[in-house]
């Protein structure tokens, strides 16, 4: 394959945790429900480890874009859940050879917490482009009790976090989504505002990173706000209103956010705007370029999927 060659997105698996929660049910909220703009009501929870949510999600990836296992030659995995310490790790590699991924080279990102998954599409993208890989399985996943020790209750109530995963193929086959392009931010003045007990300050900063991440992603596609339909933005699923406002600010209009699973999944960490995808696909959304959005506090990274014309 050519430099300059195009990358697809070529068929999506998603896994739920199996247990569903009711979030007022959380020892957080045992004075009363969490506010109505936050729009959660459940959350999901796994009953046995990272493997079982990854799996399946990687299957169903694999089956649902027709890819012989065979072919994949490297698997991204944006996880925090596979400590170097743990049985996991060890076990993943013979996960990989059940699946039939006994080519795949896998690959572990981290550090941007939520929006890991997300440039992990880009980084796919390129070594699709220049012929590094041929098919690139990216994977996202985690447990809330192996990267969030605290509680489910993250960013003061401004996310609930679920257990879930999923997966993406993408390859030079054309099929499903054109990946156009993508762009990442980090806010370093929210983390020092954050570190210094100044909201205000926060605040600003992570608006900040919301606008540029867009005004870059734009100039990467050459595409506007205008060229997305209803629901288009699939976000990593934050508080309903924290998202309108910053999402606003950035130039896209409430209509264009996807919000229907963030009362019935909540926040499942990096995977949700991959869930978000599936989900709004599997609804019958209005054909339109989507955004997948994964942020976190301090971290922000976007990719523009086309759908293809057949």
């Amino acid at each position: 394959m050519s430099a300059g060659a195009a990358a697809y997105v070529n068929g999506l698996g998603t896994e739920l945790g199996a247990i569903r929660r009711k979030v007022a049910e959380l020892p957080e909220y045992a004075d009363g429900p969490p506010d109505a703009g936050t729009g959660f009501a459940e959350y999901r929870e796994a009953e046995g480890g990272i493997l079982d949510l990854l799996g399946p999600a990687m299957r169903g990836a694999l089956d649902a874009s027709g890819t012989d296992p065979a072919t994949v030659d490297t698997v991204l995995l944006a996880t925090e859940s596979l400590p170097a310490d743990g049985p996991d790790r060890n076990a993943l590699t013979g996960s990989l050879t059940t699946l039939g991924l006994r080519r795949a080279y896998p690959l572990m990102l981290g550090l941007a917490d939520c929006s890991t998954a997300i440039t992990a599409f880009d980084i796919a993208a390129s070594l699709v482009r220049s012929g590094a890989s041929g098919t690139v399985l990216v994977v996202s996943g985690d447990l809330v009790r192996t990267v969030l020790p605290g509680g489910r209750v993250v960013l003061g109530g401004t996310a609930i976090a679920g257990d879930g995963a999923a997966a993406a193929v993408v390859s030079g086959r054309r099929y499903g989504w054109e990946l156009l392009g993508g762009a990442r931010r980090i806010a370093h003045e929210a983390a020092e505002a954050a570190e210094a007990a100044m909201p205000g300050q926060r605040m600003a900063a992570q608006l900040a990173m919301y606008q540029g991440l867009f005004a870059d992603l734009w100039a990467a596609t050459g595409l506007t706000p205008r060229d997305l339909g209803t629901g288009a933005v699939l976000p990593s699923n934050l508080a309903r209103d924290a998202l309108r406002t910053f999402l606003g600010e950035a130039g896209i209009a409430g209509a264009q956010v996807y919000l229907d699973n963030v009362p019935r999944i909540a926040h499942c960490l990096g995977s949700d705007p991959l869930i978000n995808l599936a989900d709004r696909t599997a609804g019958g959304g209005a054909p339109s370029p989507v955004v997948l959005l994964g942020t976190s506090a301090v971290h922000a990274a976007a990719a523009l999927l086309r759908p293809v014309e057949e």
